[in-house]
């Protein structure tokens, strides 16, 4: 059933929105935190912080079992593992309780949603990956979109405990649903839809990759890097362009809609990267996505008052350069170590996004406090970007004892 790819594709996709929302939203969250629990801003956002970590070492196992057990099944567990770690974030009463739920449960859910869902995307696309890695990474922002409103209104109405409990009861339940949806493509060239039978023929005696093999190759930690750079990177934006926007003297108000265009235009890079990637290449893509994200962080760190308004909405606008990058975290994995083990390799790839998330919204908090302004967090930011654009072309690139195609 060819058509049936994108009815997968449209799962997954919603599936990574329900997951990301929780963390797209989280700072609605942390400032109602902050004032009825007295925590502290460093405690409470290291839970944020500690979910990233989480992830990393949860992202391998979940790609591991979904080898073994399909998507369906790892991807409904994360859904009743992340919805169940909102609920019970609602009630917690001290810090351990805190990072426990939010930390440690929510990162597992997380993981057992993200990378399942990828990997059975990345096994019924094959020569249009580019473009359906483009539609399932553009749930990212599309989650900014759609449950940052909607957990605003949860809170204004019912508080921000009971608000967790009903985000997570959305996200179960709609996870749960949405995986009975899925099914198992077929290898490649066996018949599981249009585009896997204009998929190349594996050559006979041809060996697949198996995560040892894969854990000894030089691509896998050149994609490992090209995905940690790259998140730490649009963390140390993503985590502090209010505050410099805000410290530079622009309104709340303001800055909320250009922060809303930046997550329309990153969807819009998502989809537009992922289509120009199978015409055009992945590392080529990437590259130039990333000359477009590192002119906007240069726009943003010269904003020195409002009357640099043009620089703020040009910086808004250049999110469309890392949406067509993200569109290739895991297009580029998936081409070169597909198989039946994509899973467990995907996930380990994953788990740098891991690393990333936890490492950048501190580096840029710590710079910011010992040099006083963003100017060497906004530089980092850009070296690192520019870093995992150098990673992704190693990635890219067959490297000594990669299995015979």
């Amino acid at each position: 059933m060819p058509a049936y790819r994108w009815v997968v594709l449209g799962v997954s996709t919603a599936i990574n929105a329900l997951a990301w929302g929780a963390r797209s939203s989280f700072a609605l969250f942390y400032v109602e935190m902050l004032r009825e629990l007295s925590w502290g801003r460093g405690p409470t956002a290291l839970g944020y912080s500690l979910s990233w970590l989480g992830f990393l070492v949860c992202a391998p196992a979940a790609g591991w079992l979904s080898d073994r057990w399909g998507a369906r099944a790892v991807v409904a567990i994360g859904g009743l593992l992340l919805g169940g770690a909102l609920a019970l974030t609602g009630q917690v009463q001290s810090l351990p309780e805190y990072y426990l739920w939010f930390g440690a449960i929510g990162a597992a859910g997380i993981a057992c949603m993200l990378v399942p869902s990828t990997a059975i995307v990345t096994r019924w696309f094959v020569r249009s990956r580019g473009t359906a890695m483009g539609i399932l990474s553009a749930g990212g922002p599309g989650s900014a979109i759609a449950f940052y409103p909607l957990n605003a209104w949860l809170i204004s109405t019912l508080g921000w405990r009971t608000a967790f409990a009903a985000y997570g009861g959305i996200v179960a339940s709609s996870t749960a649903a949405l995986a009975l949806l899925y099914r198992d493509a077929a290898p490649a060239g066996h018949g599981s839809g249009e585009d896997n039978a204009r998929a190349p023929q594996r050559t006979a005696g041809a060996s697949e990759w198996t995560l040892r093999a894969a854990l000894h190759s030089r691509q896998l930690w050149a994609a490992f890097l090209m995905t940690a750079l790259g998140v730490i990177g649009f963390q140390i934006m993503a985590t502090h362009q209010v505050a410099h926007a805000v410290d530079r003297g622009f309104d709340l108000t303001t800055v909320v809609r250009l922060f809303t265009l930046a997550a329309g235009s990153m969807m819009a890079g998502n989809l537009l990267g992922g289509w120009l990637s199978d015409r055009l290449g992945r590392d080529w893509v990437f590259a130039l996505g990333t000359a477009i994200a590192i002119g906007g962080i240069g726009c943003f760190a010269a904003i020195r008052s409002p009357a640099d308004l043009p620089l703020l909405v040009i910086y808004a606008i250049s999110g469309f350069g890392f949406g067509m990058r993200i569109a290739q975290l895991s297009a580029i994995p998936a081409d070169v170590f597909s198989g039946p083990h994509l899973g467990a390799i995907l996930g380990v790839v994953q788990g740098g996004g891991g690393l990333g998330g936890a490492v950048g919204p501190f580096l840029g908090g710590w710079l910011f406090d010992i040099t006083g302004s963003y100017a060497l967090a906004f530089a980092v930011a850009g070296m690192v970007v520019a870093g995992s654009a150098m990673a992704a072309r190693l990635a890219v690139r067959p490297g000594k004892g990669a299995p015979r195609r």
